[in-house]
């Protein structure tokens, strides 16, 4: 902190001298600095390990219940007949599958108009279908036109699903309703209280759909409500959707067209395989983190030990069925640790052994999934090793922070006081070198 020019009457090099006194007294607070660089460098260091504590405690979070393991998956002889995706529980089986029809929405047609603008009488209009809340609009002179109408249908509070659009056809504009959902029950029903007191007729606002079989302008169904149907294996089924559920159990399937296909329930080993090999990645980058750790900031924490050792022990375990060890399934570790599958041991045991790898990670006492489950939450958890050594840390980073800030204190002290004095000093040795050019110049005058 300069506060003066010192050296400039004595011509001493007096901001050099100053700047290495301070070097020397900025020495402790140097030393804090580096702890305090050393301390945010071991909190890192502890934050990649809880990490990759976490994300191994995480993969290894649903394979402590058997429906992990239960996952199946579906084949069709005919994908263009139907499809299946099974939910956890599915049965290994195989289905006959006869589609006869497949579930469709209603769609009516409205009678032919000249154009979209055409006046279409004034009212109301109900549409219903079982289990719905009656839609009923008002048609007035704002909307009784087609246009008019499909906006009011459309954009109505209580649409309870039935869309409305126009179709150009030769000789006209027609409106089109369509239900959302398929199925017989969603068939939409028409009715008018129209204002020329008639509501069932080819004239004023219920006209738009009157059906006369003779008369080619007339409403018209373009498709009827209807529920799909067909058997599996010999007995019947009807559904209101094509994405059939609860006729065989833990199945949706979907039906695409009439036919016949044979859906084969089988286990899905390739999802299991991949969780188990999630978990032995995660385990691998655990091992690397602490590894890369113990060569750098944390060389000398025994914590580090004390994780790798606690966590081995765990997996050194036994559990109390049919299998004790992961390497009973092909998973096993060699001299330096490292995690791998045999998969052609694992594919063998899902394939034959399948509740007994279930039991190894599941069992609630002995199960390798819940015990290392259970282990690595308590090394992270609030009162836990990780958890413990950061608090620890984060104390020492405190202090650290109040002995810079009184360090510093000091040495903006301490500079503040050298400048003064040195700028005396200066100013001393000016006035003694003024001194001593006056005797030279007074004894070279008596000479």
């Amino acid at each position: 902190m300069a506060i003066g020019m010192p050296g400039v009457g004595s011509g001493l090099d007096l901001a050099t001298i100053i700047d290495q006194l301070m070097v020397i007294k900025r020495r402790p607070l140097d030393q804090v600095q580096q702890q305090q660089q050393t301390v945010e460098t071991q909190l890192s260091a502890y934050g990649r390990i809880s990490s990759a504590i976490t994300s191994l405690r995480l993969a290894l979070s649903p394979l402590r219940y058997p429906t992990a393991f239960g996952a199946s998956t579906v084949s069709s002889s005919s994908d263009t007949v139907a499809t299946a995706t099974a939910a956890t529980g599915a049965v290994v089986s195989s289905y006959n599958l006869v589609v006869t029809d497949l579930a469709q929405s209603h769609k009516l047609a409205s009678a032919r108009y000249a154009d979209s603008d055409t006046a279409l009488g004034t009212g109301t209009i109900t549409l219903s279908a079982a289990g719905q809340t009656d839609l009923t609009i008002t048609v007035d002179s704002g909307n009784n036109t087609l246009a008019g109408l499909r906006d009011a249908i459309n954009d109505a509070a209580g649409n309870w699903g039935v869309s409305a659009s126009l179709i150009n056809e030769g000789g006209g504009t027609r409106l089109i309703l369509q239900a959302e959902d398929t199925g017989e029950e969603s068939e939409i029903t028409v009715a008018f209280d129209d204002a020329d007191g008639t509501d069932a007729d080819n004239q004023g606002l219920s006209r738009l759909f009157y059906v006369d079989a003779g008369d080619a302008t007339a409403a018209e169904e373009i498709t009827p409500a209807q529920d799909a149907s067909g058997t599996i294996d010999g007995f019947s089924f009807t559904s209101a959707s094509n994405n059939v559920t609860g006729v065989v159990d833990n199945l949706t399937i979907t039906l695409k067209a009439a036919g016949s296909t044979t859906l084969a329930v089988s286990r899905d080993n390739e999802e299991i395989k991949a969780d188990l090999q999630d978990i032995v990645d995660k385990y691998n980058a655990l091992r690397e983190v602490i590894a890369a750790e113990r060569s750098d900031s944390l060389s000398t924490d025994t914590s580090l030990g004390f994780i790798e050792n606690t966590v081995s022990d765990v997996l050194n375990g036994a559990a109390g069925g049919t299998f004790g060890y992961l390497a009973d399934i092909g998973i096993t570790r060699d001299r330096y640790g490292v995690m791998s599958i045999d998969s052609s041991v694992l594919d063998s045991v899902l394939e034959n052994s399948r509740d007994d790898v279930i039991d190894l990670f599941t069992d609630e006492t002995t199960g390798i999934a819940h015990r290392l489950y259970d282990h690595l939450t308590a090394l992270i958890d609030t009162d836990g090793l990780i958890l413990t050594r950061q608090d620890s840390l984060n104390v020492r980073k405190d202090d650290l922070e109040l002995s810079e800030i009184r360090l510093e204190e000091i040495i903006d002290t301490y500079e503040e006081r050298l400048v003064r004095q040195f700028a005396r000093l200066d100013q001393v040795v000016a006035s003694f070198e003024g001194i001593s050019s006056y005797l030279e110049n007074q004894l070279s005058s008596n000479n």
